[in-house]
């Protein structure tokens, strides 16, 4: 009788993964995960500091803008003392230009649609400090009185991250730091046949510094000329009248 010869059978492995193949899975799925992230985060980092250098340009050309169309309104009211309605002053901060310019103007982009009543406003441009600092000011008010101007007002918000503000002034020969109309002294005192010099100045250069307080400041610059400050030829006309 042949004796019958059986196999053992081997043993059932049961459906999953070994301890060894989960954490093969999961290194690898670290890695994939790491890198999609970096991917990420550089593209987000890069799209901010995108928009942050186009608010910046966007805000340059803004506020360039307004403050070349008000100061190209500004004028000296009739009766109104010379001297006291348009002057500016040249100023430092922290070693930036942080100039401050006040003027009576018709061209108050901010005032003109609130006030009714009123078409000559009294503007002053100037930087703010303290916890105010890195804000272009303007502080506004209706015109109507002629004395103590520029002493009470609303005050606006112009733009942010502002760290330099300066002012250049065209006298007709020249571009002055700071202006402040003052009597001529007559042929005596150095002025030529007496002549008197205009009381705004014929144009006004602007630079405005913008940009975050850890990254050097963009400059932007444009000039707003004064069309209300007679030329010579336009004085002597009135003379003759």
């Amino acid at each position: 009788m042949l004796k019958q010869r059986f196999k053992q059978p081997l043993p059932r492995r049961d459906g999953g993964f070994t301890v060894m193949e989960i954490l093969i899975a999961i290194t690898l799925g670290a890695v994939i995960l790491a890198s999609v992230y970096g991917s990420y985060h550089m593209v987000v980092k890069t799209t901010a500091n995108y928009n942050q250098v186009s608010d910046i340009y966007q805000t340059g050309r803004i506020v360039l803008d307004t403050l070349a169309r008000e100061i190209s309104g500004a004028y000296q009211p009739l009766f109104a003392e010379k001297g006291e309605m348009f002057f500016g002053e040249d100023e430092w901060s922290a070693g930036r230009e942080s100039d401050t310019l006040r003027m009576i103007t018709t061209t108050s982009l901010q005032r003109s649609e609130t006030e009714v009543g009123y078409d000559s406003y009294e503007i002053s441009y100037y930087l703010g400090a303290g916890e105010k600092k890195g804000l272009l000011l303007m502080q506004a008010a209706p015109y109507f009185s002629l004395e103590e101007p520029f002493e009470e007002g609303e005050e606006i918000i112009l733009a942010e991250n502002v760290r330099a503000l300066n002012f250049e002034y065209y006298d007709g020969m020249e571009w002055v730091k700071s202006w402040k109309w003052e009597e001529p002294a007559g042929q005596d005192g150095g002025e030529e046949d007496g002549e008197e010099p205009p009381v705004l100045p014929y144009g006004v250069r602007i630079t405005l510094a913008v940009g975050l307080p850890e990254e050097e400041p963009v400059r932007f610059h444009t000039t707003a000329f004064l069309p209300m400050t007679p030329r010579p030829e336009e004085e002597e006309e009135e003379e003759e009248l």
